[in-house]
């Protein structure tokens, strides 16, 4: 019958007495004798827990590492160390006794003994004195650093602090006396001074987790709150049924059990049984209550387990999480069992948990070093159990080791019994917590019992609930893969797989899936086995392919590193999807990272005609000149599959992301020659770098032969705009083109028709703009005037529904930025076509010819605005910015140059006497009002006077008089000022220079003084004379004054 723990023999025969020390010490039987421990003379039994028997038994022990300590009960410490362990409870493991030694309290028992493993310490209570000693040879330490401790009643460690130390790289202690509990903080070096807090009753049992401290005297269990400093009651040791009768006497018993959580023993009224409640650090209970056949004598807790010692040598085990009692174990009455303890624990292994979860694997002979050391290393981590519950008898030890579940649902599965294993692992699988110690030993369990589960099941030919298992058991899914020998794979694939022994076992008994499947109709004596053996494997490889498809997936979510297993799923994939004919996924298997195998992977493709799927195989493995000759054969189609679905447009993709220049030319002039759209845009890469590989003029002269007009002006337009090139071919080429391309747009009277009626609606418009204006007002009119908008983003608006007006925007873009090409050619082209009336001012613009431009904007074009733009920045067609509503101008802006004002003064009066021109009904006077109030700035008062009409009335002028004559007085002003300013600073030079003159006195040439600078006669009757009285020449001393900086002093003088 299976059990939750395993008794294991660790000593017999314990040495009490000196004799039987040195009977030990005289022998001559090596160190590690397994016959070292006789047996035990016999003894009086105890006859209750406050009346000890005369002849010493073992009253307390501990473990560090290898190391067993013994506390007995007159007084001595007894040091064993243990080596090579074994599983069988017939023979003892190696020991050997190292010391046995006094602890210096005369024959007063040895309490409890407490080993800090973090500090290689261990604490020692004897005669009410802690006393410390260091690992692992429990030598005392110095009694300065650690004083002994006296009056103590119970101590502990704080508990969540098992197996690791604080932020301090310290313990936390906590010790009762008789009226007070102390705290301590203990490190390897030193111990603190105590914080204390008043305990009137005293305590006989205490324990802690973190800031709650559980302590019992001999009637009560409490619970303190360190931080709060207040207790809290919570339920007698011994609860009487009778009022008025005394308590039987009881040590009471606590320990924790997780975070803020307590188990509390508690006597019943009759004194016969026990029960144990489970409470929270606030005195709340929580769980149900366990119970025990008499009052416990000690207590463990190895997750989900208690385990308690219970009256005549019992042991019993509950469950945690559902408080049933799972395992009794009594002892003999021989042992007189004298207490139980949790501590660090001790490794022992087990041969049997060794047979079924080793690592094996075919070829143990080709493995490197590392590899078997490796292997041996975790078959020894696997096998080996940490026993860390201890039971003490008068003269023995043993330990309670947590069985392993695998042997328990090993035997299950060898009986057939699959769903009880399995519902074992499910329970075993809800305690993997991170309070559970063996978490990790049984993850390999449960990983053991749903392959060999799954294997069953596999056997049975239930392949969804087999591959279910498999999958759920991690096993290396080439394991499978070599189970379906038609299935693309290596060869001897399984020989490299590491695999536990049991299943390895079970694979070889298994065989191939079609052994599997035959077996299996074979006994259910089907008449048609070959139809039925096809129908199960069909079956049973859509199932695998899910199950690989499941793992592919989990791999890559959790990043794993590629390996073998990797390699072989997706080789194995690859043969299933092809044999299946399943494209899809075939093709999304290859376009993603895979790592299938090369030359077999290639073959498969090549004998199944899978061209498309090979296609993305040569992409993959970056064979990107036979990935694109099979697409141009399919597109071609001189071969056929219906999984291709590129096209020219993946083509040209691919083409666009690779750097061989060569390759790229070659099937790029192809796609050219099928879809000139697509292809030139392979060679228009908005790239800097990917652009440098194409030289524009050698794409030109091939698109010349290769393209139409259309698609030589679009790379046209690309070279010029996108690359910007500085040549000026280039630049006229494109005029050129685009003049032809309008030329032959009108020549469809359709068309011209259609731009002409565009073109007249902008007319319009300007004139309703007009004649909406009232004259009468004077802000009104500057108001309309601008929200007329130009010829330009007119045409601009309309060049998606009209060609000619898409031409017209891009051809005057070009001769607006543009300056490389030669205007009086493309002139001589415009002219030819009669609606590019607007190219036609740019262009007589760029020849300076600014009154024939501006006649033809104001009186064909109508474009008003755009000619007020045109001289407002002298001389350039340029569109006003996003946002601006007027081109309103009060006055030349203080970076502008003079050439551009005079510019710009120029053109100004050229459109004014243009806008006089026109009759009143056209809105001449509304332009002209218009253009006098927003760029009044330009126009002279004293030229503009004299071209306006006399019958003018002064009140339509006055916005345009008060600007100009209040700017005419400001500058007036303005030079009146710089004048008084100037001769302010020229009668102070003049009297410096006075000064100057009456201090130095004159100067004297002679025919023999020469300049300093050039060493020349100075001749010259202008000169210098310098801070250090040197002469040189006015014009030396203009070139030296960067080199020679002019000090004070410096004078001219003519003679």
């Amino acid at each position: 019958m299976f059990g939750t723990f395993s008794v294991q023999p660790l000593l017999r025969g314990v040495h009490l007495d000196e004799a039987s020390t040195a009977v030990e010490s005289s022998s001559s039987r090596p160190f590690f004798d397994r016959t070292i421990a006789g047996s035990s003379s016999p003894s009086t039994k105890s006859t209750g827990i406050f009346n000890r028997s005369s002849k010493a038994v073992v009253e307390a022990l501990d473990c560090f590492e290898n190391h067993l300590y013994l506390g007995t009960s007159d007084g001595f410490l007894l040091h064993y160390v243990i080596e090579e362990q074994i599983s069988s409870e017939s023979d003892l493991p190696r020991s050997c006794l190292v010391v046995r030694k006094t602890l210096g309290f005369g024959k007063k028992m040895v309490e409890r003994i407490m080993v800090l493993s973090h500090l290689r310490m261990a604490i020692v209570l004897c005669d009410s004195t802690l006393s410390f000693f260091s690992l692992p040879d429990f030598s005392p330490l110095s009694t300065q650093v650690f004083p002994p401790i006296k009056g103590v009643t119970a101590f502990c460690e704080e508990s969540s602090q098992k197996g690791r130390l604080a932020e301090d790289g310290g313990i936390r202690l906590c010790i009762a006396k008789r009226r007070t509990i102390q705290f301590y903080n203990l490190w390897h070096d030193a111990i603190s001074e105590p914080r204390e807090l008043n305990l009137p009753n005293g305590a006989l049992v205490v324990t802690r987790w973190k800031n709650i401290v559980c302590v019992a005297d001999a009637s009560d269990f409490n619970l303190i709150d360190t931080r709060a400093e207040r207790m809290i009651p919570v339920l007698p040791v011994s609860q009487s049924s009778h009022p008025g009768s005394h308590p039987q006497v009881l040590k009471p018993v606590c320990i924790p059990i997780a975070e803020n959580e307590f188990l509390l023993a508690s006597a019943t009224g009759s004194g016969q049984t026990a029960i144990g409640i489970f409470c929270t650090g606030a005195g709340d209970p929580v769980r149900g209550t366990l119970q025990w056949s008499s009052y416990p004598k000690a207590l463990a807790v190895e997750y989900p387990y208690v385990t308690a010692l219970l009256r005549g040598n019992v042991v019993e085990v509950h469950n945690i999480m559902d408080q049933k009692l799972v395992q009794t174990i009594r002892f003999e009455a021989s042992m007189e069992v004298r207490t139980l303890m949790q501590g660090p624990g001790l490794k022992v292994w087990m041969s049997k948990l060794a047979n079924v979860l080793t690592l094996q694997s075919d070829n143990q002979g080709v493995l490197q070093p590392s590899q078997r050391e490796w292997k041996q290393q975790e078959t020894n981590r696997i096998s080996t159990v940490l026993a860390r519950v201890l039971v003490a008898g008068k003269d023995s030890v043993s330990a309670l080791v947590t069985t392993p579940l695998v042997l328990h649902a090993d035997m299950l599965l060898q009986q057939g019994r699959v769903e009880e294993a399995l519902l074992l692992s499910e329970k075993a699988a809800a305690t993997m917590s991170a309070e559970n110690l063996h978490r990790e030993r049984l993850q390999f369990e449960l990983d053991y019992i749903y392959q060999k589960s799954g294997l069953i099941y596999l056997g049975e030919t239930l392949f969804d609930d087999a591959f279910g298992l498999l999958s759920r058991g991690k096993i290396d899914p080439r394991v499978l893969i070599w189970m379906f020998p038609d299935i693309l794979q290596k060869s001897n694939l399984i020989s490299e797989v590491i695999l536990f022994r049991g299943i390895r076992d079970q694979v070889r008994q298994l065989g191939s899936l079609p052994d599997i499947i035959s077996r299996s109709l074979s006994k259910s004596g089907s008449e048609q086995g070959a139809e039925f053996s096809k129908v199960f494997l069909m079956n049973a490889k859509e199932v695998f392919s899910q199950y690989l498809v499941r793992y592919r997936k989990e791999r890559i979510d959790r990043k794993s590193r590629p390996g073998p297993h990797l390699e072989a799923t997706d080789t194995a994939l690859l043969g299933l999807w092809v044999d299946s004919g399943d494209d899809s996924n075939l093709n999304q298997l290859l376009e993603s990272n895979n790592l299938c195998v090369g030359d077999m992977c290639e073959q498969k493709l090549k004998d199944a005609n899978k061209y498309y799927a090979l296609s993305m195989w040569y992409k993959m493995k970056k064979k990107y000149d036979a990935t694109l000759s099979i697409w141009k054969r399919l597109l071609l189609g001189d071969i056929e599959d219906s999984s291709f679905n590129i096209g020219l447009q993946g083509m040209a993709t691919l083409l666009l992301s690779l750097q061989d220049a060569a390759l790229v030319e070659e099937y790029g002039w192809w796609i050219v020659e099928q879809d000139e759209t697509i292809g030139l845009k392979i060679f228009m890469p908005g790239d800097v770098k990917r652009a440098a590989m194409f030289d524009p003029d050698r794409v030109l002269a091939k698109c010349k032969s290769k393209i139409s007009q259309e698609g030589l002006m679009n790379y046209l337009e690309y070279v010029v705009v996108q690359r910007k090139s500085e040549s000026a071919d280039h630049h006229s080429m494109l005029c050129h083109m685009y003049v032809d391309s309008i030329g032959r747009l009108v020549a469809d009277p359709a068309r011209l028709a259609k731009h002409k009626e565009l073109v007249g609606e902008f007319i319009k418009q300007q004139e309703r703009n007009l004649l909406g204006l009232n004259i009468s007002t004077p802000s009104n009119v500057t108001t309309a005037g601008s929200s007329i908008c130009t010829f330009h983003s007119y045409l601009q608006s309309h060049a998606k529904s009209d060609p000619i007006c898409s031409h017209r925007t891009k051809l005057c873009q070009l001769l607006q930025s543009s300056t490389l090409f030669n205007p009086a050619d493309v002139l001589s082209k415009v002219e030819a076509i009669l609606v590019l009336d607007f190219e036609k001012a740019v262009l007589l613009a760029r020849l300076e010819k600014y009154k024939d431009s501006i006649a033809i904007m104001v009186k064909d074009t109508k474009d008003y605005q755009g000619a007020e733009i045109f001289c407002l920045n002298a001389g350039v067609f340029r569109s006003p910015r996003r946002g601006t509503k007027s081109v309103v101008n009060d006055g030349p802006s203080t970076k502008e140059s003079a050439v551009d004002v005079e510019t710009k003064k120029r053109l100004f009066m050229i459109l004014l006497q243009e806008y006089l021109q026109m009759a009143q009904d056209q809105g001449g006077m509304a332009l002209t009002l218009c253009l006098l109030d927003s760029q009044s700035s330009y126009l002279d008062i004293s030229e503009v006077i004299h071209l306006l009409p006399p019958f003018w009335s002064v009140e339509l002028l006055q916005r345009y008089l008060l600007r100009s004559l209040r700017r005419s007085h400001h500058d007036f002003k303005e030079i009146q000022i710089t004048k008084g300013l100037s001769l302010g600073e020229n009668l102070r030079i003049s009297e410096e220079l006075f000064e100057l003159y009456k201090e130095q006195g004159p100067v004297v040439i002679t025919a023999d003084d020469v300049c300093h600078v050039c060493g020349t006669a100075v001749a010259d009757d202008v000169f210098m004379r310098t801070a250090d009285t040197k002469i040189i020449h006015l014009h030396c001393g203009s070139l030296s004054l960067q080199a020679t900086k002019p000090v004070d002093g410096t004078e001219n003088y003519n003679s």
